[in-house]
């Protein structure tokens, strides 16, 4: 395990919003090292538009010991024109400067999750750098603006690439994602996501809200957003009435909101939103199957989706369409694409559940743990220190 390092940890994310591969890593660094996890900035549209409301920070708040949370002040917030840019950024660095020297943290490891968070690279005297690849993120549905998808998509590997370019190290969390990012350094790893097994494992009381909800229930539980394949969910749910669908998570859709709305309006269909991380168990272990009900895309075909060892970890049977992710596990769940396949691995799934299996899945799920991710990555920074400060070593 990597020891006595500062971090800079910076993330798309809050540390208090869903808890993702950022937040899971960073609370298991902090114990042997220091952690600075930076939130991300405001933009200036943002406080202009909410007025005193929008105007946070900058605050530092310590959740964990040995790890604060960093939110950058917004009297100086991310502007897309120069000079007014120069000025903004130059108030964030100084103010971020200051915030390591007050908590002591110096040459730190810089680490950044997205491809536009890397405006401090080579600002903090880092001794590391680090970019971390958790999607392909030109694949994202992109939102509506007034240039083409397919600029914006050009856009995105362009500053992807000039990031790549920056750092030391590069993490990715599949195969695929692996496969691209590998020509554009020397120094890529693959470490995909994990699981807290003992968290997801551990038996669960069920929660109230889905006390009254008739079995069997075949829930998701994640994001819903554009990765979700809603037509086949509606289909589905109309060809079994009797089952009980459950969508658990944020709605973060911005297009096909359409086939959302005609999902949420079956009356088998239940959506109780978003749920935090310690609660997330009780839901997953309250369902008979749980889903990944996901689009087979550019997207999906990179992605290392938390929920799968998440599930595997309660033991409860899965149900996925064939993304890489999942076919990696075929032995262990059940692949189908279109509604009526779908609906029949579903049946499938209900009928196979034993006490025995849910064992064997666990156990399948145990050898995924973010421990052993940590330990991972761990090494290979430890590694690339090595490589880059050779009398050091």
């Amino acid at each position: 395990m990597l020891s006595g390092q500062n971090i800079v940890c910076f993330s798309p994310n809050r540390w208090e919003a869903l808890w993702r591969n950022r937040q899971q890593i960073m609370s298991r660094l902090a114990p042997q090292n220091r952690v600075l996890f930076v939130e991300p900035a405001s933009y200036l549209r943002d406080v202009k538009a909410g007025g005193r409301r929008a105007v946070r920070g900058p605050r530092l708040d310590s959740p964990l010991p040995n790890l604060w949370v960093y939110d950058p002040p917004a009297y100086a917030p991310i502007s897309g024109r120069r000079p007014l840019s120069d000025l903004t950024f130059a108030g964030r660095r100084a103010h971020l400067r200051a915030t390591l020297r007050r908590l002591g943290m110096q040459r730190p490891i810089v680490w950044v999750f997205q491809y536009n968070l890397g405006e401090m690279l080579g600002h903090l005297d880092e001794q590391l750098t680090i970019y971390h690849a958790v999607d392909e993120y030109a694949a994202y549905a992109l939102s509506a603006s007034t240039t083409t998808e397919a600029d914006q998509q050009a856009a995105v590997r362009r500053l992807e690439a000039e990031v790549i370019r920056k750092v030391d190290l590069v993490f990715v969390t599949s195969p695929a994602l692996l496969e691209s990012k590998r020509p554009l350094h020397a120094h890529v790893v693959l470490v995909p996501n994990g699981v807290d097994y003992a968290h997801f494992a551990r038996p669960a009381p069920e929660p109230a809200a889905m006390a009254a909800l008739p079995h069997p229930r075949i829930g998701y539980a994640g994001v819903i957003n554009e990765k979700l394949d809603y037509a086949m969910l509606a289909e589905t749910a109309r060809q079994h009435p009797e089952w009980t669908l459950v969508l658990v998570g944020p709605d973060v859709l911005r297009r096909q909101r359409e086939a959302l709305e005609d999902l949420r309006t079956l009356p088998n269909v239940h959506m109780p939103g978003y749920q935090p991380v310690q609660d997330l168990p009780a839901y997953m272990q309250s369902c008979d199957v749980c889903l990944m009900p996901y689009l087979r895309n550019e997207w999906t075909r990179n992605i290392s989706p938390l929920k799968l060892y998440e599930y595997l970890a309660t033991g409860v049977p899965i149900v996925s369409t064939p993304i890489p992710a999942a076919e990696a596990f075929a032995g262990s769940l059940w692949l189908a694409e279109g509604a009526p396949a779908f609906a029949e691995a579903i049946a499938g799934a209900l009928a196979a559940d034993t006490p025995e299996r849910r064992r064997q899945q666990q156990a399948l799920a145990l050898a995924h743990t973010w421990d052993s991710r940590v330990d991972a990555l761990s090494e290979a920074i430890q590694d690339r220190l090595a490589e880059l400060y050779p009398s050091a070593a």
